[in-house]
């Protein structure tokens, strides 16, 4: 249930307010359009963009355009700085291997300049990369790195951190003796510095290690005071958590009033701040309390609770991409309100009223839409009994679809990386481009599930953002600059239809991005899908040099024969156009065969 939020000190970025934010890209993009200086100040222009920038993708872009600029004027420095930020946006991307890929690199550059202090920072962000990944043992080899770094150079603070980091990653290990060590030497450490906040989460820490060896009367002493000092800064997260650390004490004590008492105080402390993991957690600990008590009217309103936050934090993925999404809306919530704020007048604000009035009258509307639904809803409670067994059994099993998907996934994403590893040991092999094409096929069918893992859906996707984030991924792993244009209507397809023409278009766009633009000057690519009643005519079209169809043909290439079986396997059909580059049509059917 708890896992550590305090290695995020060592990583804490100041971010702006909206409205700041958008306008400080706007004139960061102004300033790099118009740049006339030296290549070093446009790297640290293209970085700052990208990491300002609120689309990823695009952050991606301008990063990989910043890399091959310091690679260019050999400044290693803004190199190391570069693929640092490059190692962040794959880890937002849920990309962990490129992130590690990233931040080595930048960290073999610092050692080799014999930064001591880079060096510290690089070590800190590998160690968070293993831990969201739960891969403790490497995360306490690169946290002691840091220590024996602030070991000589650090101060008191920094000292502190990297304890406090290194027991929580040793507790979190099951390793209770060291996580024990080094809690107690931040509270000797914090003797001088007397931090506030370090003492509450240290106390708190070291409370859960106890309570884990069984020592119960200094665990709750040690939780009881952690909570104190925590509920004094406002901190419900951490508050909560302690809570129902403490809970947890009381009912191995056989003091179940008690236990009762603090789980649902850090349920209701959660609940207030929208903390929706606690929510969820706590949710399942009080069904699991009342459920052995026999107050099992309780146990099933918490249960319900459970599934509910459950559905919508599956894990970290899901998770961190719903933060995503949430910001983008923010900010484009923010840019609309900047556009309305500089071209607002007298006879806007009179809207403005009118616009408020009826989101008024929609509120009541819905509130009184509401009040009838709880009505209808008491009238059709016994109805709804009647259902809750069919309703169960429906839940456990897209429950398994979605694990089914979920581990699909992860066993897609195992094998890609393992395909990666040996392409990275076959230089110069022939073998190597075959088995870099195995593996972003594989890619493909991954993300596939990805998006039925995290949609909640069990045989559907939508098309556009499948497609969008698929060939955004082939952009970006072969290192491609321009943007394709793609005509794509929101549609939702069957997966025994999305798996084939998710790998004839990674054969199509692979095949264009590794041959077609040679020596093209400005290339291009549009994808284009027309729905049709019973079929989808899909089109890619590029302006690149074309090739011999015939030729091709007669060398048994294996890319067009997997190209003509997925087609086959759709019962659709094929066409090559080649005029001033090479238009692929293809129809095939609509709807599931």
């Amino acid at each position: 249930m708890y896992k550590t939020f305090l290695i995020s000190f060592l990583f804490l970025i100041p971010f702006s307010a909206f409205s700041q934010n958008i306008q400080k890209i706007d004139s960061l993009l102004r300033v790099l359009k118009q740049h006339d200086g030296t290549k070093e100040e446009q790297i640290l222009l293209l970085n700052e963009v990208a990491n300002t920038h609120p689309n990823i993708n695009e952050s991606s872009v301008f990063l990989n355009k910043a890399l091959r600029l310091a690679i260019e004027i050999d400044n290693p420095i803004l190199e190391a700085q570069t693929l640092e930020e490059i190692s962040y946006v794959n880890n937002r991307l849920g990309n962990t291997i490129k992130a590690l890929e990233a931040a080595f690199k930048a960290l073999k550059i610092y050692e080799s300049k014999s930064l001591v202090d880079k060096q510290a920072a690089s070590y800190a962000q590998i160690a968070d990369l293993y831990l969201s990944e739960n891969d403790y043992t490497e995360a306490i080899t690169y946290l002691k790195k840091v220590q024996e770094i602030y070991a000589t150079s650090g101060d008191a603070y920094d000292k502190m951190l990297i304890s406090i980091n290194l027991g929580e990653a040793y507790r979190l290990f099951g390793d209770l003796k060291n996580a024990e060590i080094y809690f107690l030497k931040v509270l000797e450490l914090n003797k001088t510095i007397k931090e506030v906040n370090i003492e509450g989460y240290t106390l708190g820490n070291l409370g859960m290690v106890y309570n884990a060896q069984e020592k119960l009367d200094i665990a709750q002493d040690y939780l009881e005071k952690s909570i104190r000092t925590l509920h004094a800064l406002n901190d419900a997260y951490a508050s909560s958590i302690y809570l129902a650390e403490l809970a947890s004490i009381y009912e191995k004590q056989r003091k179940p009033i008690l236990a009762e008492q603090k789980l649902i105080e850090a349920f209701e402390m959660a609940k207030k701040a929208g903390l929706k993991e606690q929510i969820r957690d706590f949710s399942k600990q009080l069904a699991t309390f009342y459920k052995k008590d026999k107050q099992y009217e309780k146990a099933l309103t918490y249960q319900l609770s459970f599934q509910i936050y459950q559905d919508s934090l599956v894990n970290k993925e899901i998770v961190k991409k719903i933060e995503q999404v949430k910001s983008k809306h923010e900010i484009d919530k923010r840019e609309s309100e900047i556009r309305l704020l500089n071209t607002i007048n007298t006879n806007q604000k009179y809207t403005v009223i009118g616009l408020i009035a009826g989101l008024t009258l929609l509120v009541l509307l819905f509130y009184f839409l509401y009040k009838g639904n709880k009505k209808i809803k008491r009238t059709n409670l016994l109805l709804t009994h009647q259902k809750d067994i069919i309703s169960k059994r429906e839940q456990e099993k897209i429950v398994l679809l979605r694990e089914l998907n979920h581990r699909t996934k992860n066993n897609l994403q195992m094998i890609s990386s393992l395909l990666n590893l040996q392409s990275s040991r076959l230089t110069g092999h022939p073998a190597k481009e075959a088995i870099l094409a195995g593996k972003d096929r594989v890619e493909a069918l991954s993300l596939i599930h990805k998006k039925l893992y995290q949609e909640g859906v069990d045989s559907k996707i939508m098309i556009t953002e499948y497609i969008e984030e698929l060939v955004s991924s082939l952009f970006y792993g072969y290192d491609v600059d321009f943007v394709p244009k793609l005509e794509i209507p929101n549609i939702s397809i069957h997966i025994d239809i999305a798996v084939p023409l998710a790998l004839i278009i990674n054969e199509l766009i692979i095949n264009a991005l590794k041959y077609a633009y040679i020596d093209i000057e400005k290339p291009e690519l549009h994808i284009i899908i027309n729905e049709e009643p019973n079929y989808l005519q899909l089109d890619i079209i590029d302006n690149g040099t074309g090739f011999d169809h015939k030729k091709v043909t007669t060398s048994h290439s294996f890319g067009l024969d997997l190209l003509n079986t997925l087609v086959k396997q759709l019962k659709g059909s094929i066409e090559k156009k080649q005029k001033k580059g090479t238009h692929w049509s293809i129809k095939i059917k609509r709807h599931k065969v």
